[in-house]
């Protein structure tokens, strides 16, 4: 099972030699190799980076995420694996004839779980408002007619950052942080989807004709609080006006191997991606919104 996550910030030429990534760095002489079965995923975080299409063409069979950043370290694009799923045809099927009344309750489903994870989130950072969040999770309705998910939104985030003037969106250490995680879990719920036969522009409540990863826009709600955890912790007293450096960046990345609780067993963040997409189909195979699964904080 893949377990490494690389990130690359130097210059560097990538190839591929007997199953193995080999990275010729640019400022030295002495090779780095590492087998591609151990590579979870790879974040090019420079552009003075070249890599073969043979190299690229095996990551993909491999399953790695690739992802590269754009002038501003954040992520830009992604490589996304087409036909390779045997049931590409019954997948897409799916999609289609989900009922609204079936997509209206998975949303629902989707919802209770980010608002448990945001609770759970403040709780593994000492905050407050834990039993409040906890408290609206009953009252999502089917397509959350309520906007319980807007509501559990401003109490979590002014607890996650009680001593800052914090506005979502903003251009500020905070949101650079947040947005660079999340940008990391929907590349990865995207590659995912595409791998295992999905069509990520066909979403459950996002619906966007602009947006061609509706569907990891869904999936990527009850992973959110991950990031968060990380982003506080990263943030500590620093100000808000710093600067977003590579060890943010890096320290980011590892939240995808952070072990987590996923269907009663402890695995990484980034194992879960793959078996959430797994678990949407067999959902709407079941037309149960009871049996898509997400990941849980360990507390």
């Amino acid at each position: 099972m893949a377990w490494r996550g690389v990130h690359l910030s130097r210059a560097a030429r990538l190839r591929v030699e007997h199953r193995n990534l080999v990275i010729d760095f640019a400022d030295s002489e002495s090779a780095v190799r590492l087998p591609l079965e151990d590579i979870s995923y790879l974040i090019l975080d420079t552009p003075e980076i070249s890599l073969t299409g043979a190299l690229m063409t095996r990551m993909s069979e491999c399953a790695i995420m690739l992802l590269g950043c754009d002038a501003r370290h954040m992520p830009a694009w992604t490589s996304l694996p087409w036909g390779l799923h045997y049931r590409q045809g019954e997948i897409t099927r799916l999609q289609l004839d989900c009922s609204l009344p079936l997509r209206k309750r998975l949303w629902q489903q989707i919802v209770s779980e980010k608002i448990s994870a945001q609770a759970t989130c403040l709780k593994i950072l000492g905050r407050t408002n834990v039993e409040l969040l906890q408290s609206l999770i009953p009252t999502v309705q089917s397509g959350d007619t309520g906007n319980v998910e807007a509501r559990a939104a401003v109490i979590h985030f002014l607890s996650l950052f009680p001593d800052r003037s914090f506005f979502r969106h903003g251009d500020d250490l905070p949101n650079a942080l947040l947005n660079y995680g999340y940008s990391l879990c929907r590349s990865a719920l995207a590659r995912y989807l595409c791998a295992h036969g999905f069509i990520p522009s066909i979403g459950i409540h996002h619906r966007s004709m602009s947006n061609a990863f509706n569907l990891a826009d869904d999936l990527i709600e009850p992973y959110r609080p991950f990031v968060d955890v990380a982003a506080a912790e990263l943030l500590g007293t620093r100000l808000s006006s710093e600067d977003f450096c590579t060890d943010d960046r890096r320290a980011l990345a590892l939240v995808l191997e952070k072990p987590v609780c996923f269907d009663g067993e402890e695995i990484t963040l980034f194992a879960t991606f793959a078996l959430c997409v797994q678990s949407l189909r067999h959902a709407l195979e079941a037309k149960d919104p009871k049996l898509i699964k997400f990941p849980k904080p360990l507390l």
